[in-house]
């Protein structure tokens, strides 16, 4: 399962924001227990919307959160996208409990979570598949069904065992590249794969990873290029899903310095807009994303200028303004 180790790079500069970020989380631990607790019940549903829209669910973020904090239903959708946002609730709840009494990652813990995620919605709920299965639009078809428990029991080995010796983020990525390639049940794969994907960080002492619907297109990407051998795209974005979950959990314990739109960091950076935009997407400088508009700070655009012009990153220019 293990890549090449020329392949499983993620862009260095993101690296170093990570584990800046994830130190100065780890000076403020243990965060108070509202904190906490607040953070949870908010990805709960900001997971949960995320997730079920990467596999093309339609409800909204806020109709997500009536389904999930209040029960309500709203008309013009259908029963199973209520049932996938209460199933990815629950079992989000799941997982944090695994995180809290330290439990490794097993088999039942699999069929667990995949029971959960499709309760009510597939017969064969917490069973590993008996029928082959297709990945439409993938570049790889996924192994014959005996196959399975067998591709299991090594996939939990290795992130048991030689996984370990990797980077926590990196171990994470790779893991789920993985568990997707194997593609065990006959759906529900890609929403237990991204809450085994947030187990494995959690456990490590990181904030669940920010992967978001508007990333789909190139999460998809990531996952065929992994396909050929080649982790770059994959882990650069699950590193940058990871840094959005410190940003989040530092901007909680008040330590993250104000964020501003990008356009009004224009004139003072000397960059256009769409230039901007374009660092912010490939990870090239520390941004977040809300509401679909991306923010960034003078400080981050001034650490990467001052290091292009030094020579010690690379500044690249975006496909569109290339000459």
């Amino acid at each position: 399962m293990a890549p090449r180790s020329d392949s499983s790079h993620m862009d260095p500069r993101l690296v170093e924001r990570i584990k800046r970020k994830k130190a100065q989380l780890d000076s403020y631990r243990p965060l108070p227990p509202d904190t906490v607790h607040r953070l949870n019940e908010d990805l709960r549903v900001f997971l949960t919307y995320h997730s079920n829209a990467i596999e093309g669910n339609s409800l909204t973020l806020q109709e997500t959160q009536m389904v999930i904090d209040y029960g309500i239903t709203i008309h013009g959708h259908p029963l199973r996208e209520y049932l996938e946002a209460s199933n990815h609730a629950e079992a989000y709840t799941y997982i944090t409990r695994l995180v809290e009494k330290n439990e490794r990652i097993t088999r039942d813990t699999i069929l667990t979570l995949h029971s959960l995620v499709m309760d009510k919605i597939l017969a064969s709920k917490g069973r590993f598949r008996t029928v082959p299965v297709y990945i439409r639009g993938s570049n790889m078809t996924p192994p014959p069904a005996h196959q399975v428990e067998k591709l299991m029991r090594e996939w939990l080995a290795w992130i048991n065992g030689a996984g370990l010796e990797y980077d926590p983020v990196i171990r994470a990525g790779i893991a789920h590249h993985g568990f997707e390639a194997v593609h065990g049940f006959e759906d529900g794969n890609g929403r237990v794969g991204r809450l085994l994907l947030n187990l494995m960080l959690m456990q490590e002492g990181y904030p669940p990873a920010l992967l978001l619907n508007d990333w789909r297109t190139r999460y998809i990407h990531g996952l065929m290029t992994a396909n050929t051998g080649n982790y770059g795209p994959l882990l650069n974005l699950i590193g940058q899903s990871v840094e959005g979950g410190l940003d989040l959990y530092l901007e909680a314990c008040a330590t993250v310095p104000g964020y501003q739109l990008l356009r009004e960091l224009v004139d003072d950076s000397g960059y256009p807009l769409e230039y901007l935009s374009w660092l912010a997407r490939q990870g090239r400088i520390d941004a977040v994303k809300r509401g679909g508009r991306w923010y960034s700070t003078p400080q981050a655009i001034a650490q990467y200028k001052t290091e292009a012009e030094q020579g010690k990153k690379k500044r690249g220019r975006p496909p569109s303004i290339n000459k």
